[in-house]
């Protein structure tokens, strides 16, 4: 076990004791948050901000905990001061941060063992309980950790004692927030720090910033350590006044606690005040979003695009034919699809269940950063077999083609917003070409709903859920999930011959250009 670090469902956090004589100082009993990563390489890299962060406020809290009373020295007499008692100073100092530390491994060592063994040692006697890993066959010495058990109870006791003396005598002050951090604005240190440590898209990072200007422009600029609840509510109230949709106050209340909660675990505010301030939507259900029924495919899938060779402008060429079919044939999302090369669909040569070779057509959802091409998250990479129905249409003839011209992506003319998204443009060109040429005017009905209609077929084909979840991209359902490197090849061959869209009928579509 590393310090600091623990793990939970296969991901990392950060986790670090605070003292008990300083709980009441920095109003928790640790420091416990997700490095969101699952690579213990990079988990012990943000370890050491976060350890350097935690050891100042550590420090501060101590600092406030018995301030030294020290009569003002005149700057001149500030020369006098002699080597000998700065160094025994020095050392005074570095005695207590070596016991501080101590202290911390050793209530880390016992936290984590008595969490290990929760559960199952209610039957023991509690001075016994963390020995039982040791019988388990864990290398630790027994009359260490007994001592070092015994010596922890004793010095809690002792600074129980203490803090209860202090409290009497001369309460506490609990500091608002670090000095070091005082004044920081939500809209631009916070958003700045937040995004610097989290690493979202660029679009992400621009709402959370545009969401503290929204909130600063309708109760007033303050620092973070000025907010309280009282102005999340005001401005709460404001967008109900101003007739904001109940799911777009939802949304920009979840950024800001987002912030909030950063500048918290951070450092920059003494709570998250923004806690809590949310907003029923009565409307959500009704507004959530639906797969497209089989009139609704039909209206689609008859329209000019695909019964009469139209390409119309705004939906750039070859894509307004292949984007749809490739979503209903592969569940993939819209980026995912729209960011293809072709060299990201190729011929695989894979064993079947009887060890006989096989071959099959396969897309590639991949990422890769010196070419643009990004996934929303590590599950999102993936082979996807090539449908029959595609195979049928000319798919690989049109990769082919593709292939021959030296493209560097399927639909070169899709072309990126200042976020760098190829399809997000014409997702909202296909949307008018939806309700105006396919009649299909349910606005809960978008070309994510194709990835909707996905996941309803292979259920009604019997496909395993495993199965289809790795077809889809879906992050692990459990940590069993995460074993292994998901099903075999002729797994995904085999399920995706059983995938199929009763009553569709597909014959009057003409190949796509080549």
């Amino acid at each position: 076990m590393c310090l600091y670090l623990t793990k939970r469902n296969s991901t990392y956090y950060f986790r670090r004791i605070v003292p008990p004589e300083l709980r009441p100082i920095l109003g928790k009993r640790e420091f416990m948050f997700s490095l969101n990563t699952k690579e213990k390489d990079e988990a012990k890299r943000l370890r050491s901000a976060h350890a350097v962060r935690t050891d100042r406020l550590i420090g501060e809290a101590w600092a406030s905990l018995s301030p030294p009373a020290r009569p003002a020295v005149p700057p001149a007499a500030c020369m006098e001061v002699s080597e000998e008692q700065l160094a025994m100073e020095q050392a005074e100092l570095q005695e207590v941060l070596e016991k501080e530390e101590r202290r911390e491994e050793l209530a880390e060592y016992i936290a984590f063992l008595e969490d290990r063994l929760k559960g199952s040692t209610r039957e023991m006697p509690r001075e016994l309980r963390a020995f039982r890993y040791i019988l388990e066959g864990r290398q630790f010495d027994n009359d260490l950790l007994s001592d070092q058990l015994l010596v922890s109870r004793v010095e809690k006791r002792e600074l129980e004692k203490k803090l209860e003396g202090a409290s009497a005598s001369s309460p506490l002050a609990i500091p608002e927030a670090s000095e070091t951090n005082a004044g920081a604005m939500l809209d631009t240190t916070i958003v700045d720090l937040w995004a610097a440590e989290k690493k979202p898209r660029q679009k992400g990072i621009d709402a959370h910033r545009s969401v503290a200007r929204w909130l600063y422009d309708r109760i007033g600029s303050k620092p973070v350590d000025q907010l309280a609840r009282a102005d999340f509510l005001a401005f709460k109230a404001k967008l109900v006044d101003e007739g904001q949709s109940p799911a777009n106050i939802k949304q920009k209340l979840s950024r800001l606690r987002t912030l909030m909660q950063w500048a918290f675990d951070n450092g920059y505010a003494d709570s998250n005040p923004a806690a809590g301030v949310t907003i029923k939507d009565a409307q959500a259900a009704k507004n959530k979003r639906l797969p497209f029924d089989l009139s609704s495919l039909t209206a689609i899938f008859s329209s000019p695009v695909f019964t009469q060779g139209e390409r119309p402008v705004r939906l750039r060429g070859e894509a307004g034919y292949w984007l749809p079919l490739l979503a209903l044939f592969t569940g993939a999302r819209l980026e995912e699809l729209g960011q293809l090369r072709p060299k990201d669909v190729a011929e695989r040569t894979y064993a079947d269940s009887d060890g006989q070779q096989r071959s099959a057509w396969f897309i590639h959802i991949r990422e890769d950063a010196e070419d643009g091409l990004k996934l929303k998250t590590a599950e999102s990479a993936r082979h996807i077999p090539v449908h029959g129905e595609l195979v049928r249409l000319g798919f690989l003839l049109f990769v082919s083609a593709a292939k021959a011209a030296n493209q560097q992506r399927l639909f070169p003319l899709l072309r990126p917003d200042k976020y760098g998204s190829l399809t997000a443009k014409w997702g909202e060109n296909w949307s008018i070409y939806r309700r105006t040429v396919c009649g299909v005017s349910d606005r809960r009905m978008v070309f994510h709903s194709f990835r909707h209609t996905f996941k309803d077929y292979t259920r009604l084909a019997g496909i395993e859920e495993g199965i289809q979840r790795q077809l889809m991209g879906h992050s692990a359902r459990d940590v069993a999930d995460d074993y292994g490197s998901g099903h075999w090849d002729h797994q995904l061959v085999e399920a995706m011959k059983r995938y199929r869209v009763p009553g569709l009928d597909l014959t009057a579509a003409p190949q796509g250009s080549s």
